[in-house]
């Protein structure tokens, strides 16, 4: 379900109530269980779903997480693409019992060429690993470990002497002329993705400007320990006359709804099931079946994923079958959801479990079967303490 797309970024419209949620007939016909030894319950069903006198079935795969497993994101660095079972064989990934696939993602033209990113906002560890001014919806926990599936922005300042400018992004995919973007590690590597220029760019070790570039030295690679200011052109006169060596100071926060920072999270799509109701409109397109990835919780907080891989693939390759968005919101109440967000799908749709061996297992479909690469994953962690 990834789109490819050339030019201005998308931004994830704000999200309001639906007007008439649809209410559909479940029939629920499950075939096999099966529990890890990490914990992990994997059910599979054959799922009827019936609205207006139309009826959709689809083979459904949720796995229900072990009590007390929060998820983190794993991410490739900006630019670069990779399979779910790659991203997984990475050092973050070592800790992880289960996981699936994550944002949807976009090719952008940065600086003439066809850049991959996520859409939205994510972050890790509790720092933003790609966000902008624009509230963007993510789901994940916020710093205490509860789970949040609402909007996520960027605020802050760039502090030099007397004078301030204001932090409009964090690895974002264009600096316009009004804008201070903000690239780090997770952007570092201009040999994968080339990354937008600012009119002026400063590199920072810590609290200490490293280097003032200007003409054809912006845009290059971001060094390990050090971040980039890239200033737009409306601060380009004021930020040329800052000296290397003085003093600068970053500082980037989050703009929660609940005013409680992330400590991570994924960008999503819409929320399909809202304290136990299904949330999705009836309408024409929110009823055509297509292979989905959802991610939610139950009335006591466990964690739980539902795939739908579709019953395989057309003659160009690209999955097919599935459920519409409407029609996996009510399949997901009925599989016991309380909060339930749509991640990517179509062709993303992957998902795995760690075996008893240490190895993953592949359950949304075939070991060994085309995965499509994708920029980033939910991975989920049982908790130590």
């Amino acid at each position: 379900m990834a789109a490819l797309l050339a030019g201005t970024a998308l931004v994830a419209p704000v999200e309001a109530a639906p007007q008439a949620p649809c209410t559909m007939t479940v029939k629920l016909d499950r075939t096999s269980t099966q529990t890890y030894a990490n914990g992990v319950q994997r059910d599979v069903y054959n799922v009827k779903v019936t609205y207006g006198g139309k009826t959709q079935t689809a083979e459904v795969h949720r796995m229900v997480m072990p009590a007390k497993t929060q998820p983190r994101l794993v991410t490739m660095k900006m630019g670069a693409l990779g399979q779910l079972r790659s991203q997984l064989n990475s050092k973050k990934g070592a800790r992880g019992i289960a996981a699936v696939n994550g944002d949807f993602f976009y090719g952008y033209r940065v600086s003439g060429d066809t850049v991959y990113l996520p859409r939205a906002a994510s972050v890790t560890h509790g720092h933003p690993v790609r966000m902008n001014a624009d509230r963007m919806r993510v789901v994940g926990i916020d710093k205490f470990g509860v789970p949040y599936d609402d909007e996520v922005g960027v605020t802050g300042t760039v502090t030099h002497g007397s004078t301030s400018f204001p932090v409009t992004s964090v690895n974002w995919q264009s600096v316009g002329d009004s804008d201070v973007g903000i690239y780090t590690h997770d952007w570092a590597d201009t040999s994968t993705a080339r990354r937008p220029s600012g009119a002026v760019e400063w590199v920072v070790k810590r609290k200490t400007i490293l280097a003032v570039r200007t003409g054809n030295d912006v845009g290059k690679s971001v060094a390990p320990k050090t971040k980039v200011v890239a200033f737009g052109r409306a601060y380009a006169t004021a930020a040329k006359r800052a000296k290397v060596g003085t003093d600068a100071t970053v500082t980037v926060q989050q703009v929660t709804s609940t005013g409680v920072p992330l400590r991570e999270g994924v960008g999503r799509g819409v929320n399909l099931v809202r304290e136990g109701q299904a949330n999705v409109i009836c309408q024409a397109s929110k009823l055509g079946a297509r292979p989905r990835t959802t991610v939610g919780w139950t009335s006591t907080g466990r964690w739980m994923t539902l795939s739908l891989p579709g019953t395989g693939y057309d003659r160009s390759g690209y999955r097919i079958g599935g459920l519409g968005l409407a029609q996996e919101a009510n399949a997901a109440v009925a599989l016991g959801f309380y909060e339930a967000v749509e991640l990517d799908g179509g062709g993303s749709t992957t998902a795995f479990v760690r075996r008893a061996d240490n190895d993953w297992d592949r359950v949304d479909d075939r070991d060994g079967i085309y995965q499509r690469p994708i920029p980033n994953a939910l991975l989920f962690v049982r908790q130590t303490r």
